[in-house]
């Protein structure tokens, strides 16, 4: 049994150009699939929707697992991944004696007979480690809210385990990657490794259909997360590893850097995790008179963005919906375009 986790960060991308500003839509009825993001990679045999279809599952994660496959670097040694990305030197007050990691820690996990029984104890070990986290078992309970089955555009969205700022999970045990920080996948077979050791070969990457199959699944996790946040960055695990730069194996039943990775991640700043700082939720008043004024969802959760003034100086505050997930892989995603309010002050909601 083979269990190597990977953290990895597959980046959303950092514009080339300049800076564009939204639409300011004023009275319209967009919603926020109506417009497109753009630049998009079109030349991708997965730009066709993800399916639910049986027929049909299989054969487009795995071209999505191909498109994905000349993106990744690695393996980089976890303790330059961890100094490069989570340093403690950048951990307000952070303690190092807070840290107690035990040879072992994981073999109630490791000694169960199938993926489904290691989700529980994977929970009750990591928790310590990461209090100001909520970790939830959705293996079997899909994001209903963003990645409806009704909706055969986008794909079925279940990671094993969700990670959530603690006391933030949904009230459902289903997934909502919309708020979560880190997806979790469990595999309990070499088989199904997207990754491997690249000893005499030039890719990190696994040549097998089983672990291209595995690429694709770990990839659409992270698209629909970061399409339907605001993110320079994410995070994900694979046990058995994911992303843009691909961590060297862990035994992290005998090693420490797995809990300590989760350690440094949980006490990290928000800029560190990922999450683009520039976009805040909207007041209740401000997110009202936006769902009004675009004829949209009492429910849409609603954002707050200051952007360049266009026609003078300063910038200009502008109240938008959160994103919708959209089917196609990460790579050129690089702009993206929203319906957008701007309040008037005269409203009393600057």
């Amino acid at each position: 049994m083979d269990i190597i986790p990977n953290l990895a960060v597959p980046v959303e991308g950092t514009p080339t150009t300049e800076p564009v500003t939204l639409p300011i839509v004023e009275g319209s009825h967009l919603a926020p699939n109506d417009i497109v993001d753009t630049p998009i990679k079109w030349d991708s045999s997965t730009m066709l929707p993800f399916t639910t279809l049986t027929q049909c599952h299989i054969e487009t994660i795995n071209a999505m697992g191909k498109e994905m496959k000349g993106y990744f670097v690695g393996p980089m040694p976890v303790g330059e991944f961890l100094q490069e990305f989570l340093p403690t030197s950048q951990i307000p007050d952070y303690d190092p004696s807070s840290f107690n990691f035990v040879v072992g820690a994981f073999s109630n996990m490791i000694s169960v007979k199938n993926e489904e029984h290691a989700y529980k104890p994977f929970i009750n070990t990591i928790k310590p480690f990461t209090p100001q986290l909520s970790f939830v078992d959705t293996h079997n309970h899909p994001d209903t809210q963003n990645c409806s089955k009704i909706d055969s555009a986008v794909f079925n969205i279940k990671p094993d385990i969700c990670v959530y700022p603690d006391g933030c999970e949904p009230s459902s045990r289903n997934c909502d990657v919309s708020a979560t920080e880190i997806n979790i996948e469990f595999k309990w077979s070499y088989s199904h490794d997207a990754f491997c050791d690249p000893f005499g070969v030039n890719s990190v990457i696994s040549r097998t259909e089983k672990g291209m199959d595995m690429l694709g699944q770990i990839t659409s996790y992270t698209a629909a997360q970061l399409s339907t946040q605001f993110c320079t960055h994410a995070f994900s695990l694979l046990i058995d590893r994911e992303g843009a730069i691909i961590t060297s194996a862990i035994d992290y039943n005998n090693e420490p850097h797995l809990a300590d990775s989760f350690h440094h991640y949980a006490r990290a700043s928000p800029e560190m995790c990922g999450v683009d700082t520039s976009v805040m939720l909207a007041s209740n008043k401000e997110a009202s008179i936006a769902r009004s004024s675009l004829n949209i969802p009492n429910i849409t959760r609603m954002l707050k963005v200051d952007v360049p003034n266009a026609e003078g100086s300063g910038l200009l505050t502008l109240i938008i919906p959160q994103p919708a997930t959209k089917s196609h892989s990460p790579v050129g995603h690089w702009t993206r375009v929203c319906p957008a309010v701007k309040i008037q002050p005269s409203l009393g909601c600057r």
